[in-house]
């Protein structure tokens, strides 16, 4: 299976170049001998690409491009190795990734400990992480500081265990060994108390679905509203 599936690679003519070539330089060394130089720095490159088309301050770019490559990077280097014993991976997935996906991620991983890799994306990424959900997860002891929306990529969804879909179809989501839908709203446009009605209802939910995950690897009605498995 080919892996590292490139979009369109971005022009680095601009006088920031420095930047990204010391990103692709940093990536290569930490993944050497598992991608080639080029390989990496056309993920940079990719990665560059598509955080741009929904940034509207390019200050931090650079910052969100090293973590967004080296997370592609990171996933396309477990899939080409496979899973490790008794660790489940999921991605969630909602339209913007900057609410609803980002706090299952972020309560997976809170709950599940050393058991549970969990990433998070979007199909049409916003700019930037609701300011709303920020401060309801920083209620529930959870700060998420480097959090930002970033889209669906190959390299990341064909290393998941599971693919949970919030407030999307089943046809809108990349294909995965299981499959999972939950009907939650989205919290764009939210008064801060529906935000935190959406928080603990995806929390409930993702502590069902881990608990199926680490019961038996399998899940069940519980886990979503649908789900599928290959």
């Amino acid at each position: 299976m080919e892996v590292l599936t490139i979009c369109q690679e971005a022009p680095v003519t601009d006088d920031r170049a420095h930047e990204y070539r010391r990103i692709t330089d940093d990536l290569a060394d930490r993944f050497e001998g598992l991608f080639t130089r080029d390989e990496v720095d056309e993920i940079v490159a990719d990665s560059r690409a598509q955080l741009e088309r929904t940034a509207t301050i390019d200050t931090y770019l650079p910052v969100f491009v090293a973590r967004f490559a080296k997370e592609r990077l990171g996933a396309a280097a477990r899939d080409r190795g496979g899973s490790a014993k008794g660790v489940h991976r999921i991605l969630f997935v909602c339209n913007g990734n900057a609410g609803r996906s980002q706090m299952a991620a972020a309560f997976a991983e809170a709950v599940g400990g050393q058991a549970v890799i969990a990433a998070s994306a979007g199909i049409n990424p916003m700019a930037s992480l609701l300011p709303e959900v920020r401060t309801a997860m920083t209620e529930k002891g959870i700060e998420l500081p480097e959090a930002f929306p970033k889209p669906v990529t190959r390299e990341v969804t064909s290393a998941m265990e599971v693919v949970v879909g919030i407030g999307l179809t089943e046809q809108e989501l990349p294909e995965a060994q299981q499959v999972v839908t939950w009907d939650i709203s989205a919290v764009v446009g939210r008064s801060p108390q529906e935000v935190r009605v959406a928080r603990d209802d995806i929390e409930a939910r993702v502590r069902d679905l881990i608990g199926d995950l680490v019961d038996d690897g399998e899940l069940n009605h519980s886990s979503g509203d649908a789900h599928r498995s290959r």
